[in-house]
């Protein structure tokens, strides 16, 4: 696999940085390519998520309204930025820093300050070589701010039929801080947890550690549970240990599903970055979706993103358009209810553990179907 390259990122409309950045970077001993813009756009910084990029920002006071949109992007671990500012103040600097900005730099930029900001902010993980998978791995979130939606169940049942029709692995993550909504869904026992393997894993380590994760029914589907390691109590996920995660696991699993609780803001945010496809789940509830809309406009690329109406039945068809309607959204699939898997016999198994021939279990195959011939 080819070497990687770094982006650079250049937004201002004074041209002069451009060319200064340009030249600067001839002595730089590592591939990069240079992308230079007048105005900032975030969706640029959605492009070729595999790549870091370095984004030079030009920002004054009256730009300050910026710094929400600067501090969203800085969430991916892969977006670092440098403001520059012609006028540098105290105030400037401070909302800089707050919002996750790693440099702040003077106008014109000068030489030896520009390249040991570059270089301070540089790892060779940046530009390593890849190793590629039989067939590219993928990452599949499935999230909501509504509760008792019925996420979990959706996260479960799609990565078991996953596992069911793939002929690789699939990784079911609970995301799901001290929830442990998977690990209790299905009943398991696990000794390590996912902030420990988050927090541990490398890549010297991972054939003896990945091997201490949970095979479900000696299937393809493996489980990486909730918060139940003593030890990662009170400990925060960073931005580097979870691109770090992300970049291994992908190696040795095929699928990769991921149940995220909502109020992780922080991780939940790195990890839609990483993610190929997002299920976003909803009940028939239409009063209960407005709160729900507000949030898929704040959170989300459109681009990936799925509205996946869960426990939906015949009669709630009339309440499509409205829900629709009150989302700003299509509804991409509709999972019907069934109180047989879901109310006391659903605890500790899968729906096609229960009974093969539910017509929620052909839902469930027909999605997994469509992700594997198309995501």
């Amino acid at each position: 696999m080819a070497q990687k390259t770094i982006d650079f990122y250049i937004f201002d409309k004074d041209e002069v940085s451009g060319t200064l950045i340009e030249n600067y970077l001839k002595n730089v001993q590592f591939p990069y390519q240079i992308h230079k813009y007048n105005e900032f756009d975030k969706s640029l910084l959605s492009k070729d998520s595999d790549s870091f990029k370095y984004i030079f920002l030009n920002v004054s006071q009256s730009d300050s309204v910026i710094f929400d949109t600067v501090q969203e992007c800085a969430l991916n671990p892969k977006n670092i930025f440098f403001m520059m500012s012609a006028e540098p103040s105290t105030d400037l600097y401070i909302k800089s820093l707050r919002v996750g900005v790693k440099e702040f730099l003077k106008k014109p930029l000068e030489k030896d300050t520009f390249i040991s900001a570059v270089y301070n902010n540089f790892n060779k993980n940046m530009i390593a070589q890849g190793k590629i998978i039989k067939h590219g791995s993928r990452i599949l979130s499935v999230t909501s701010l509504e509760k008792n939606c019925g996420k979990t169940f959706f996260s479960i049942n799609l990565a078991s039929e996953l596992a069911f029709l793939s002929t690789e692995k699939v990784l079911l993550i609970d995301f799901n801080d001290n929830l442990n909504s998977v690990t209790f869904t299905l009943d398991l026992d696990q000794q390590f947890d996912t902030q420990y393997f988050v927090q541990n894993l490398t890549e010297e380590n991972a054939p003896k550690l990945l091997p201490k994760l949970y095979r479900y029914n000696k299937s393809n589907l493996y489980i990486m549970s909730g918060c139940m390691y003593k030890a990662s109590v009170g400990k925060s996920i960073s931005g580097d240990n979870l691109q770090n995660f992300f970049d291994i696991v992908k190696k040795y699993f095929r699928y990769i599903v991921i149940d995220v609780n909502r109020d992780m803001k922080k991780t939940s945010h790195s990890i839609y970055g990483n993610s190929d496809m997002i299920f976003y789940v909803v009940s028939p509830n239409v009063a209960a979706n407005s709160r729900n809309k507000n949030d898929i406009d704040a959170n989300f690329d459109r681009r990936k993103f799925k509205v996946v109406l869960n426990k939906y039945r015949d009669k709630d068809e009339n309440r499509v358009p409205e829900l629709e309607k009150v989302l700003a959204r299509e509804i991409f699939y509709k999972v019907p209810v069934n109180l047989s898997v879901t109310v006391g016999n659903g605890k500790g198994r899968t729906i096609r553990e229960i009974n093969e021939k539910l017509d929620i279990l052909k839902k469930f195959n027909k999605l997994a179907r469509y992700i594997i011939a198309r995501v």
